[in-house]
């Protein structure tokens, strides 16, 4: 299932991206269960929970992941995005990092995942802005950046994630030590705005304690052929290790097949440490089995006809119900049309969002002077999500009908 472009590639560890939709769930599964995969090579299954996915999608996940580990030994690690502080030159902030979770919800078990939205909100208080059709930082925030911490690790042959942060008793990173840097850094929103963005994440543990891959799966860790001796493996610079992602883009997707294609050989061509397309490593090779195989959405129906479970959520809904990138319209729509799985406040409701909207929308002066400019997640002239919430809302204009696809796989 596997046509390689390069005979090393298959030694090289492979890393299957899972977004925890039907394609990239029949692509893990079929490569399992012909063989493709090889535990002892290094391989293994991501998921990266950003905590609005509809709640079928953590049922669905989980137990392909169940099954991939029972059936195949194949480890499967879910991982969020978190923030830590760390001092950087005489002076502590907040940066990214990220931790396993279990694929329990957190309020059953205190290393479990999220499912009300506070990744997604821990990354917008880091950043200080919404993403939008234009900047869709929530990908790269959320999956692919985490991403490059793990496999670092995951590669490095470590028992698993270090610790991370700084190891004092108590935060550094306060709301008032955090607005002094965000003014000399020349900040305009106003102490309130900025206040009310960053509060959530001061309130974050100020670091993620070590953790042990085998306390986050059930498939034995084995030794893998590419171990050295154990830390980090470089993923950026000249020498980035080698590794396959596998992606579960299908055949009806070649525009989006194109460009993870051309920003891998950018990457190839920029191996030095200050490279600015940080959301491909220098060494990663993209494969997409689903779509050399001529796979389309037919052919991943028929694959779960034959299967005993599926994917539950309403048409239309996606893992991220109400994502900004599917057009207004149809977020409206998708809004009014019922759904027993739903949780009032989460981000599988549309209130949630519309709330989110206005906790984190960046306030600055207008450019000509007059008055202030407010950027939603549709900028500044588009409609909010408290306007798509209501049914007699006429929504028109460029983000009506939607945008291209996202890049939540790529």
């Amino acid at each position: 299932m596997l046509r390689y472009r390069s005979d090393n590639h298959a030694d090289l560890p492979h890393v299957v991206k899972f977004s925890g939709g039907r394609s990239s769930a029949a692509l893990a599964l079929s490569l399992a269960e012909a063989g493709v995969l090889r535990p002892e090579r290094g391989d293994v299954v991501l998921f990266a929970n950003t905590s609005a996915e509809h709640p079928g999608t953590w049922e669905f996940a989980a137990e392909c992941c169940d099954r991939l580990e029972l059936e195949h030994q194949l480890p499967c690690f879910w991982y969020e995005f978190c923030t830590v502080e760390d001092a950087w030159r005489g002076v502590y902030r907040r940066r990214q990092s990220y931790r396993l979770v279990t694929r329990r919800p957190v309020e059953e078990d205190p290393n479990g995942y999220r499912s009300q939205g506070e990744v997604f909100e821990e990354m917008l208080s880091y950043q200080g802005m919404l993403p939008n059709p234009h900047s869709r930082s929530c990908t790269a925030k959320l999956k692919l950046y985490p991403a490059h911490l793990l496999l670092a690790e995951w590669l490095g042959g470590a028992d698993g994630p270090s610790h991370d942060g700084h190891y004092g008793q108590e935060s550094y990173v306060t709301p008032e030590a955090a607005e002094r840097r965000y003014r000399a850094n020349r900040g305009v929103a106003t102490q309130e705005a900025y206040t009310r963005r960053i509060e959530f994440m001061t309130e974050q543990p100020q670091s993620r304690p070590s953790q042990l891959w085998t306390d986050y799966t059930s498939a034995p860790i084995v030794t893998r052929e590419f171990m050295g001796p154990a830390g980090q493996a470089p993923i950026w610079g000249v020498d980035a290790t080698e590794f396959v992602t596998i992606l579960g883009l299908r055949g009806d997707e070649e525009r989006r097949v194109n460009r993870v294609l051309s920003r891998s050989l950018f990457a190839e061509g920029a191996g030095g440490r200050e490279c600015s397309i940080r959301t491909q490593p220098p060494g990663e090779r993209p494969y997409f089995p689903l779509f050399d195989a001529g796979w389309d959405e037919a052919e991943v129906d028929a694959y779960w006809q034959s299967q005993d479970f599926r994917l539950d959520v309403p048409e239309g809904a996606g893992n991220c119900v109400f994502c900004f990138m599917k057009g207004t319209r149809d977020l409206q729509r998708q809004a009014q049309r019922p759904d027993p799985a739903r949780v009032p406040g989460a981000p599988s409701d549309i209130e949630w969002w519309d709330q989110i909207e206005m906790r984190y929308r960046r306030e600055s002066p207008a450019r000509d002077g007059c008055g202030v400019s407010r950027f939603g997640f549709f900028g500044v002239k588009g409609p909010t999500f408290g306007m798509i919430a209501d049914p007699t809302t006429e929504l028109s204009g460029r983000y009506a009908s939607g945008s291209p696809a996202c890049d939540c796989t790529d």
